[in-house]
């Protein structure tokens, strides 16, 4: 029987086939259907149009954006898919058209790989430098900001990427291996010192078998011992501080303040019941803080007064920042303190942030500079707090 020719392709036997074109031979792509010959070559014409839609579609997006690396793979797909297609059409042009663009998008990828090339070689340089810095803060942020450059960096030309990975996060991890070591080492230098305090606490605790001379001699030669010990964290260093110096003097602190009474008074001008009087309380305050004992109830009246001295100044700054306050609604000033409580946290959380990022700043020799700065982090952290705590007070309606 003799073949009909249809564009790029012919009908025998009840067979369609497509043409050859570049190195593909003739090759049946399949079966007229309903003895249709006209209507089945269409259909394959059809699928080749659906097949120049898609590529044109690809060309179209790599034509419109940046990133055309990222259209590499599709190509290639695309052009090793092209002999297996079955359709009726110009894949010649097709052909063409793909490694026309194809060709192109690898000279941008060799040329960016270039170019990453030096931007790595130029981090891994900025590497070196901050692994060597000092300040463990400083460095760590640099490194960082190095790590987050060189994730966002494509890759390097392909005969030394591998070779610049493998040096680029050696060195990274190299200084977060150490970093984690030197943080380890303090910890254990630490807990060395405080073993060394608490023994000194224990060698004290005999200085009460002992007297005249002999106890003088060795008030001095623990003294000496202790100065020589080095820093540790204030919350740690403060209580064993004070037991060891009144270890020393042989004699303790009698209480001077009734915690019972003073709590019944704090509880009743907190309740209304009696006046806010800033100088009595402050009277108390230093009679509290004349006694050394460890007495929990002690707390718990520093606590009070301090919750009482920030409630006075909420008062004092809702009144002066809305001069009304006094005809305003219940829920309305309810809304107002909690506020302003919440601008004060605010702000101690910013103070506490500072004080934190000073005292990476500091040696852990530097025993002084650590105790004066961990001082006032405790303190921050102690305001923010009663000022949580405050924050309470509003909602249970007790402020």
């Amino acid at each position: 029987m003799d073949s009909i020719q249809v564009p790029f392709g012919f009908i025998k036997d009840g067979k369609v086939f497509q043409s050859g074109w570049g190195e593909c031979p003739d090759r049946e792509i399949g079966e007229v259907r309903d003895d249709n010959a006209e209507k089945s070559a269409l259909f394959f014409q059809e699928r080749f149009s659906d097949m120049e839609k898609k590529i044109n579609e690809v060309i179209e997006k790599i034509d419109s954006t940046e990133n055309k690396g990222s259209f590499l793979m599709k190509l290639v797909h695309l052009r090793e898919h092209l002999p297996q297609h079955d359709g009726l059409g110009d894949y010649q042009e097709l052909h063409d058209k793909i490694m026309k663009y194809e060709s192109l998008v690898r000279d941008i990828i060799q040329k960016n790989r270039v170019r990453n090339t030096e931007i790595k070689n130029a981090l891994l340089e900025e590497a070196n430098e901050a692994v060597e810095i000092i300040n463990w803060k400083e460095a760590t942020e640099k490194v960082n900001d190095i790590k987050g450059r060189w994730i966002k960096t494509g890759s390097a030309e392909e005969d030394k990427n591998t070779s610049l990975e493998e040096t680029f996060w050696e060195k990274i991890q190299g200084f977060f291996d150490r970093k984690k070591q030197f943080f380890e080492d303090k910890v254990k230098l630490t807990e060395h010192r405080k073993r060394q305090y608490d023994e000194l606490v224990e060698e004290a605790k005999k200085l009460a078998d002992i007297h005249g001379k002999e106890r003088f001699t060795k008030v001095k030669e623990l003294k000496e011992q202790w100065k020589e010990i080095g820093g540790i964290p204030a919350e740690l260093y403060l209580p064993l501080n004070s037991e060891f110096n009144q270890l020393l003097k042989g004699k303790k602190f009698d209480p001077q303040v009734d915690y019972s009474e003073t709590i019944g008074v704090l509880e009743a001008i907190k309740g209304g019941k009696e006046p806010y009087n800033k100088e009595e309380l402050t009277k108390t305050k230093k009679e509290i803080f004349r006694d050394r004992t460890k007495n929990p109830d002690k707390f718990k009246c520093l606590e009070l007064i301090q919750l009482l001295n920030e409630r006075e100044f909420v008062i004092k700054l809702s009144h002066k920042r809305f001069p009304d306050f006094a005809k305003l609604t219940g829920d309305k000033k309810k809304s107002i303190r909690i506020g302003i409580i919440r601008d004060l946290v605010s702000r101690d959380e910013e103070d506490l942030k500072t004080y934190e990022e000073n005292s990476a700043n500091f040696s852990s020799n530097d025993g002084k500079m650590n105790k004066l700065v961990e001082s006032k982090i405790k303190s921050q952290k102690r305001k923010i707090d009663v000022k949580l705590k405050l924050l309470e007070w509003v909602d249970s309606g007790e402020f």
